[in-house]
């Protein structure tokens, strides 16, 4: 009984039936964003490609946003309003993918959005995809309408 019961579970999770990327969602409520302006603060360690994505993103959505350099020591440029942030991190097995990603925005120190991913829960070998489509369908579930089931159906496709 216990073997039976063993292949079928891996053979759900080989499947890639375990679709359950979000593991945390807060959306965001625009209204609470005086003139829909946004500080993408970048650490330093973030692509050019994921800061386009980043910045292609608020625009569809009307928001207006300056890219900060908190690399730096000492940098003025960071003001007190809403601030967003983004980590992903990557993992190998056969190959290199995007296994966290979190998108954060914080406005006066308090999380008024956040988006976490993990690609390990879509199962299988869904979890090797497109880090580019990833990030897009993780900030459109941050910043619209789209729901955490069709952004895990997305996620979890491997496109």
């Amino acid at each position: 009984m216990f073997i039976k019961q063993a292949l079928v579970l891996t053979t759900l999770l080989l499947a890639g039936c375990a679709n359950n990327a979000v593991i945390r969602l807060q959306k965001l409520d625009s209204t609470t964003i005086a003139n829909k302006n946004i500080q993408v603060l970048d650490d330093g360690r973030t692509r050019d490609s994921i800061r386009n994505i980043i910045g292609s993103k608020l625009d569809e959505y009307g928001f207006q946003y300056q890219v900060v350099d908190i690399s730096k020591t000492n940098n003025q440029n960071a003001d007190d309003g809403p601030k967003l942030t983004y980590s992903a991190n990557w993992w190998w097995d056969m190959a290199t993918y995007m296994r966290y990603l979190n998108v954060e925005i914080k406005d006066e120190g308090k999380t008024i959005a956040l988006v976490k991913i993990d690609t390990v829960r879509c199962g299988g070998f869904d979890k090797f995809g497109s880090a580019q489509r990833r990030t897009e369908i993780t900030l459109d579930l941050l910043l619209s309408d789209l729901t955490a089931e069709e952004a895990n159906e997305l996620i979890c496709l491997g496109e």
